[in-house]
């Protein structure tokens, strides 16, 4: 019984250690300038004052900086060109002005560049791995905090959602210095957190409003249209808690508070001019009907970018099938088997996401006169997806969902499988370029750290810890004895809707006809009767 405990107790703590060291893996797997558009990024983060300083100095024109030229040219021996290595040759002691960055027209809140301005230096390898690890760091921070805060069946909708989204992009752009980690790191949890502050009570109450009040802070002030995924985030959670009683109103406050601060800030980001007129561009090619029919056919294209159909970086590191594959089966199986539950809250909730995943690439689309395939990146719909995937896995009783051991055993060998040939192929990529081929990312190495650890050892350490993460999940979700369904009513606690978990009943063909249909377990006893697990 002790030693049960005490599994119980290092278990999550393994599970947020070897996360980190996964993310950490995808953050030195590829050189400084390598995420998209880091030119700007990583100029906006060093001139993330509005004061001149040694990193970046004002000229006295107000669209322009002088940053070190390494900063600049990180990425311009390599950009779109698969096929070449990232071994640049920098200079860091150049000084070379810019008029590409947040300085000139704000396009993004300055939080995110504010904040990243503490980690830039004059070392440009350094600072770089220091921004992408703190922001691995926070990802990891965040969900941790909510999973202890929230109810049970937050935590698993939570982890289900953050991992089938999670390769390939979702690794590559939360450990990135692109400010899409920060949208990525608020869609995961915000949702979570604000449905937290209405079930929740006494201190877990307290720090989900906390919670929910920085992940508004970390969206709304890394991307403008960040700032509006937190007002659908703030809505489906409220939706999800939904309640007729004062409390609920009274609670109701703090997401219409914020609602309105995350509007504000959305139209004081240059982003914004997206939903003004004035910015219409019109395509010469294409009536309007034609240009919307086109977008409406390939729209699939774009939203399963995330999951390896589209490049990594800028756009240039083609994913393998047996990433997007895999990948995309685990996702769509998932979200699917989410769907075989629900009540009108989950299912408005999810509605209301979903008809967010499909309006916004859309929108912008025809607002820029362009199709599928230029202009909008699957990130900036990203985050959108990764809340979808979180709700359709809600409100289940059991950290399985009520998947059986094969149906687990295929999704966590199929990410396992995806991650590794990811991770080594945004390795290749850089180390020596995409024109090589092989296992061995040791051989003719062209680029790579100052550092200990081999290309090839980094692969093994990245594989390695999201196996650990994975197994470790799936020993918590891994049912007791294989089940089939059955369609019993119960009720449910808070936030539960499963029937009556689909109980389980044991398929021994030596059981007997009275112990068919039976709980079999102490767990599946409680769940009867509206108890978790």
């Amino acid at each position: 019984m002790r030693l049960r405990r005490l599994s119980r107790a290092v278990r999550p703590a393994l599970v947020i250690a070897a996360a980190l060291v996964a993310l950490l893996a995808w953050a030195v797997s590829s050189p400084p300038g390598s995420s998209p558009d880091d030119d700007y990024h990583m100029a906006s983060i060093w001139c993330g004052t509005t004061d001149s300083t040694d990193l970046c100095e004002q000229t006295g024109v107000p669209s322009e900086r002088a940053l070190p030229a390494d900063v600049l040219e990180a990425s311009s021996c390599f950009a779109f060109d698969p096929d070449k290595a990232a071994n640049c040759r920098l200079d860091a002691d150049t000084i070379k002005l810019s008029t590409r960055g947040n300085w000139n027209g704000e396009a993004y809140p300055p939080v995110y560049y504010s904040v990243m301005h503490a980690f830039a230096g004059h070392d440009l390898s350094i600072s770089i791995v220091t921004i992408r690890a703190a922001n691995a760091v926070l990802y990891v921070g965040v969900l941790a905090l909510l999973f202890f805060l929230v109810p049970l069946t937050g935590r698993r909708a939570l982890v289900w959602g953050a991992l089938i989204t999670s390769v390939p992009l979702g690794v590559f752009i939360v450990a990135s210095v692109n400010p899409s980690s920060w949208a990525v790191i608020s869609a995961s949890g915000l949702w979570v957190a604000v449905w937290a502050f209405f079930v929740q009570s006494g201190w877990r109450k307290a720090g989900a409003a906390v919670l929910t009040v920085l992940l508004v802070i970390v969206g709304a002030g890394s991307r403008g249209d960040s700032a509006a995924y937190s007002v659908l985030a703030l809505i489906a959670g409220a939706v999800l808690a939904f309640r007729r009683d004062r409390r609920y109103l009274r609670d109701l406050l703090l997401p219409v508070g914020l609602v309105a601060a995350s509007a504000a800030l959305f139209f004081t980001a240059g982003q914004s001019a997206v939903v003004g007129g004035a910015t219409v561009v019109k395509n010469d090619t294409y009536s309007f009907s034609e240009l919307l029919f086109i977008n409406l056919k390939a729209l699939p294209q774009l939203l399963t970018g995330f999951l390896g159909t589209w490049g990594l970086g800028w756009l240039d590191t083609y994913m393998p099938g047996i990433v997007w594959v895999t990948a995309l089966s685990v996702f769509a199986g998932v979200v699917f088997w989410g769907l075989r539950l629900g009540d009108a809250r989950k299912w408005l909730a999810l509605a209301g996401v979903g008809a967010g995943v499909i309006a916004v690439p859309l929108y912008i689309l025809m607002h820029d006169g362009v199709v599928v395939g230029n202009g909008v990146q699957p990130r900036y719909v990203f985050p959108l997806i990764v809340m979808f995937a979180g709700i359709a896995a809600f409100g289940f009783a059991r950290s399985s969902l009520g998947m059986g051991r094969v149906q687990l055993g295929v999704a966590a060998i199929g990410l396992v499988t995806a991650n590794s040939v990811a991770l080594h192929v945004n390795l290749r990529r850089y180390v020596t370029g995409l024109d090589r081929v092989g296992v061995n990312l040791d051989r003719d190495i062209e680029w790579w750290w100052n550092a200990p650890v081999s290309p090839m050892g980094l692969w093994a350490i990245g594989t390695a810890a999201f196996a650990v993460t994975v197994a470790l999940l799936l020993s918590i979700a891994w049912p007791r004895v294989p089940v089939a369904d059955s369609p019993v009513s119960a009720p449910r606690p808070g936030g539960v809707l499963e029937e009556a978990d689909t109980f389980r009943v044991r398929v021994d063909q030596g059981a007997s006809g009275s112990e068919a249909g039976a709980p079999t377990t102490r767990a599946d006893r409680r769940a009867l009767h509206g108890g978790q697990s």
